[in-house]
């Protein structure tokens, strides 16, 4: 029995070996927002010398970039490049001291989550200026309260499709029925468990351009907890994408 154990430790161990190992080549990259925050990203360069549009990872309350590492692969085989960012406040992206990001996360400044847009127009401004990379064509992924970022940011920019996993009317003092409103003819997937089905449909109900689809049965998975829990996940977030940045577009 003690054999049988070890051996499927070791089984889990190079299983988790593979994932890590799959992950396209990367570089950790730095930039500011327009008021002074230092962000702080993981970069997935596009393969090849054709232009790429990017997809821009924008993670849940707490959370940080690592948390979407399951979709990158799909994603850049598919022919995008890839960032994945700390919001202000989260992961690394806590400078400078003085403005005391990650304590605000934690006591729920209303005021700082309403900024966070503007982490968006700096990841957009900084991948914009990489080789090969076509900013006309940027897609969104957000994940619960980076959903209500990604609405925000499409209130303000043009953004050509959006995936958003466990939406909500009103996370953290973000008003997403304002922001929807203010989206036009973007194509938006509003991903959700069972168990979440009523707030993801209710924002789909918002704007004629999202679609809700509820996913992975009863399984208790918010957000970026999908991946690994509900099947196929990364391939329908992927599939939605590239129809409408990559295939449409002849690439």
């Amino acid at each position: 029995m003690l054999f049988v154990s070890y051996a499927a430790l070791a089984l889990t161990c190079a299983a988790g070996a593979r994932a890590e190992a799959v992950l396209p080549p990367s570089e950790t990259v730095r930039f500011d927002s327009e008021d002074g925050v230092h962000l702080v990203g993981t970069y997935y360069p596009p393969s090849g010398a054709t232009t790429a549009p990017p997809a821009i990872l924008l993670p849940m309350y707490r959370s940080e970039r690592k948390a979407y590492e399951p979709l990158v692969g799909p994603l850049h085989d598919a022919g995008f490049a890839v960032l994945a960012i700390d919001m202000r406040g989260h992961g690394d992206s806590v400078k400078p001291a003085s403005m005391q990001l990650a304590a605000r996360v934690v006591s729920r400044d209303a005021s700082l989550f309403a900024a966070m847009y503007k982490d968006v127009q700096a990841a957009v401004k900084w991948i914009g200026s990489r080789p090969h990379v076509d900013t006309r064509r940027l897609v969104l992924v957000g994940a619960s309260v980076g959903c209500s970022v990604a609405f925000d940011y499409a209130s303000r920019d043009h953004v050509t499709a959006m995936v958003c996993m466990s939406p909500g009317i009103k996370y953290l003092g973000l008003d997403t029925a304002a922001h929807m409103k203010r989206i036009s003819d973007t194509p938006m997937l509003l991903l959700a468990t069972e168990l979440e089905r009523k707030q993801c449909e209710g924002v789909a109900g918002m704007n004629d351009s999202a679609t809700a689809r509820i996913v992975g049965g009863h399984t208790r998975a918010h957000g970026t907890r999908m991946f690994g829990r509900v099947k196929g996940v990364e391939k329908i977030i992927t599939d939605f994408l590239s129809a409408h940045a990559i295939k449409t577009h002849g690439e």
